[in-house]
């Protein structure tokens, strides 16, 4: 910005030296016998004249360079705040794709997890329903066992099935397997209300159970 400013002011000072120069010199001119009195006023008036005009010149120009400079410091500043703003917002749009980037991993993350969990939680209930249909097949002997095996021991069973179940429930009160078989056993024995609450228990749990929802309509229905 200095290479603009001072070229101007150099001249302007050195057409001030130069006047100044002139006006020593004309005061130190020995006026001749030979030059007419008219003549040295005339010449007077053209010197103080010529030096007026100078002055007047000098001043203008400098007024000019002046202006200029002003004009010339508002446009870089207008120059300099608009390439700073570019600057700001740049690096705000920067910034903000950042943060979008990042949420949309997290996102993502949240969303694969969900995925896992869920095919975790089909395969948990595929691997169920599979142990429940051995289970049941186990639990359920033929008629002609059935028939043969003493009704004290099938109750001493049942009974052992509870108390194992109710223990479970007690180490693990999460344990969703435990709540749902239980509850089978009560709706095998006739005990809905019992039923009813494990069924509501394991809703509580895993809320998409589906046979659980099942379950609970089936035994309100028949209170």
């Amino acid at each position: 910005m200095l290479n603009y400013i001072l070229p101007p002011i150099i001249i302007v000072i050195s057409i001030s030296i130069l006047i100044m120069f002139l006006f020593k010199k004309a005061a130190q001119i020995p006026a001749g016998e030979f030059i007419a009195d008219e003549y040295k006023r005339e010449s007077e008036k053209n010197t103080e004249k010529m030096i007026s005009s100078v002055g007047q010149f000098g001043l203008k120009l400098l007024e000019r360079i002046m202006h200029r400079t002003k004009l010339f410091s508002l446009k870089f500043h207008n120059v300099s705040n608009a390439w700073f703003q570019t600057i700001r917002e740049k690096r705000q749009r920067s910034v903000q794709l950042q943060k979008e980037e990042q949420e949309k991993k997290v996102l993502l993350n949240a969303e694969f997890q969900q995925a896992d969990e869920t095919r975790a939680n089909e395969t948990v209930n595929v691997q169920y329903k599979s142990n429940v249909v051995e289970e049941v097949r186990s639990s359920r002997p033929m008629v002609k066992d059935a028939v043969t095996m003493p009704r004290q021991k099938m109750v001493k069973e049942k009974n052992q099935l509870e108390e194992a179940l109710i223990k479970r429930i007690a180490v693990n009160p999460r344990d969703i397997e435990a709540y749902e078989r239980l509850g089978d056993y009560y709706l095998e024995g006739d005990n809905f209300q019992d039923s009813l609450e494990c069924f509501k228990q394991v809703l509580r749990l895993s809320p998409a159970h589906h046979k659980a929802r099942l379950r609970i309509r089936r035994l309100e229905r028949m209170k």
